[in-house]
């Protein structure tokens, strides 16, 4: 291969350009303490590590400590475990740990890991053996990594979403140069093209089963991004942010959506209502919300929230996803 898969893979995920000054993000707070109501827990990443923080915005914990970045967690259903992403090795490798992150072990080598409802199966973007395409599509395994078998009808896949009812996976396809979405059945048959949509990646399921949130820049010239939602058949697109959103990922009840832009941020599934979580420190490019920004020269790194998830806890939680400010990512996280 010309590049590392790590490295062509990064390549292939659009990065957002850098604003001439900080974005100015809609607020319409729902009260003084409407992230006080939530509960549960959001796991994220900074590109650099795997934190956890409670869904009103307490508890930041860090997770991971490798010299390696470790990214894309996933809550498995029953929240006792993460699936994330991790570049520790010469190739990416898909990595599972116990929720307070002990017990960390490989699973193999992909990207990108999504457990399925049942939490038996994990879906992943799995490794290429040619140089193009570097990825050579949509995984599934048991959740423990044993019976691999790939997906037919996924070629190029990455960042699987399954439904509701474990019996289709979303994806979006880089192969024709655009990002393009799919639905497909779990073997492979009944494959769904969205081109229609135009582009769109970083898909996630509502609980629903009736919508599917996307980001895009179909409406920017540049390469600033926001998100949508759609009908699974691609009908009924709805722009949910206007100010450059990405890795979008809904509540389990379908109620709140968690999201980076960068920083992590919750809103209303009708986009009202965007409130900030505090994860500043931690590598997190400045934003604005309502016209006042934070600290220009914070956050060296300028590496945001990725990939948040959430998991059903003994409490109603609430699922959401979200990536990072330097390459886009997925999040999720428990209900409320």
């Amino acid at each position: 291969m010309c590049f590392s898969w790590h490295a062509q893979a990064a390549r292939r995920r659009p990065f957002l350009k850098k604003p001439r000054g900080p974005p100015l993000l809609p607020f319409h707070p729902a009260g003084p303490s409407a992230l006080a109501s939530l509960s549960g827990r959001i796991v994220f990443d900074n590109h650099e590590d795997v934190w956890t923080i409670n869904a009103d915005g307490a508890d930041l914990t860090r997770l991971t400590h490798s010299p390696a970045s470790e990214f894309d967690p996933s809550w498995s259903p029953d929240g006792t475990q993460i699936a994330y992403r991790s570049d520790r090795g010469d190739e990416s490798e898909i990595w599972v740990m116990n929720a307070d992150g002990t017990d960390q072990r490989r699973l193999t080598a992909g990207l990108s890991p999504a457990w399925s409802p049942d939490g038996s199966s994990i879906a992943f973007a799995s490794p290429g053996h040619d140089p193009n395409p570097p990825l050579s599509g949509i995984s599934i395994m048991n959740a423990d990594g044993s019976g691999q078998h790939r997906v037919p009808n996924t070629d190029g896949g990455e960042y699987p979403s399954w439904s509701p009812d474990g019996e289709r996976i979303a994806f979006n396809s880089n192969l024709t140069g655009d990002h393009v979405m799919y639905i497909v059945n779990v073997d492979g048959s009944g494959l769904v093209d969205l081109s229609s949509v135009e582009e769109g990646w970083q898909v996630d399921w509502s609980p629903d089963g009736r919508s599917i949130l996307f980001t895009s820049h179909r409406d920017h010239p540049d390469n600033y991004t926001d998100l949508y939602v759609m009908r699974p058949d691609g009908s009924d697109v709805k722009r949910l942010t206007e100010a450059g959103a990405y890795t979008p990922a809904w509540a389990p009840d379908g109620s709140h959506i968690v999201f980076c832009a960068p920083g992590l941020f919750v809103m209303r599934a009708d986009g009202t209502g965007i409130e900030a979580l505090p994860v500043d420190g931690i590598g997190e490019r400045p934003f604005r919300i309502g016209g006042e920004a934070t600290d220009p020269d914070a956050a060296a790194g300028n590496r945001g929230p990725r990939f948040t998830s959430t998991h059903p806890g003994t409490s109603p939680l609430v699922t959401a996803r979200c990536r990072g400010s330097k390459r886009p990512g997925r999040a999720s996280r428990n209900e409320h």
